[in-house]
């Protein structure tokens, strides 16, 4: 018997094979086992996951699942979140329905409450060691080349909405950085990070730039849903003044992998700073 986190009871498999989830691919997979059956943007989205993926079926939209398609590859689980709860009495009838809840919750959590369920807790610390270890390894190996008390920052441009500018501290694209790697924000960008209500970055416009991006080095993730804004910002003093941008210590990461908010993603990311810094 599970309770899950809407604080239902739930009769589940011990060691469940054939399980479909909504929402957590990445935390399955580095648990060691592969769902049947997966929402869609799950397979279309995940770059740190793009060559496990074969064999998954794909099961439609996150928070309105095919249900038919369930029925029909026969699962012993399905792994839900609460944007599944309206579903609820339809998903468990096709096999036992957990759900896990997504907000409010760190990946780290996301990945052994996933784990816990498939009876894999085991693998699941292990994998955290090992990537802490391999977190550690990245600090000392970065010693060689960021100088103690260089500061770090994220811009993001574009995105939710047209015309949009935000900056990131520990949550999101920031993680790696600011949790893993551990390197310093600016002051101004710390103090601001931990008013909150940041679960989206905080928004700012093109004249905050100076103040929000004063880092010595910048990681920049550039959507390419508004090329004109991307064109404004770039060609703009307030961007080619920044220290980072004139030191040439701007570094442009890809946006499917940066803004992926599990572990497998921050173990890909981690690796991609590593890649990009040590030179």
């Amino acid at each position: 018997m599970y309770k899950d986190s809407t604080g239902r009871e739930v009769t589940i498999p011990t060691h469940p094979q054939r399980v479909i989830t909504s929402q957590y691919l990445p935390q399955m997979l580095a648990a060691g086992l592969k769902p049947i059956g997966a929402a869609t943007h799950l397979l279309n989205n995940f770059t740190a996951v793009k060559d496990q993926l074969t064999g998954i079926e794909d099961v439609g939209q996150a928070n309105e699942m095919n249900l038919e398609k369930a029925l029909t590859l026969n699962p012993d689980l399905i792994i839900a979140t609460e944007w599944n709860e309206d579903k609820l009495d339809q998903l468990s009838k096709i096999a036992p329905t957990v759900i896990v809840k997504w907000e409010g919750k760190d990946p780290f959590q996301h990945f052994t409450d996933v784990a816990d369920i498939l009876g894999r807790s085991d693998e699941a610390q292990q994998w955290i060691q090992a990537y802490d270890k391999k977190g550690e390894e990245a600090r000392a190996k970065l010693k060689d080349y960021v100088k103690e008390g260089e500061t770090f920052g994220v811009v993001v441009i574009g995105g939710y909405e047209k015309g949009q500018l935000r900056v990131y501290g520990t949550g999101n694209v920031g993680y790696t950085l600011f949790q893993t790697l551990q390197f310093p924000m600016t002051d101004f960008v710390k103090t601001e990070w931990n008013k909150g209500d940041n679960n989206q970055g905080l928004a700012i416009s093109l004249e905050k730039l100076p103040e929000y991006a004063s880092a010595d080095r910048l990681f920049v993730v550039k959507f390419d849903n508004d090329p004109e804004f991307l064109k404004q910002v770039e060609d703009s003093r307030l961007w080619s003044d920044l220290p980072a941008v004139k030191n040439n210590k701007v570094y442009v990461v890809d946006a499917s992998l940066w803004f992926s908010y599990d572990i497998m993603s921050f173990e890909a990311q981690l690796n991609d700073a590593v890649r990009m810094l040590a030179k």
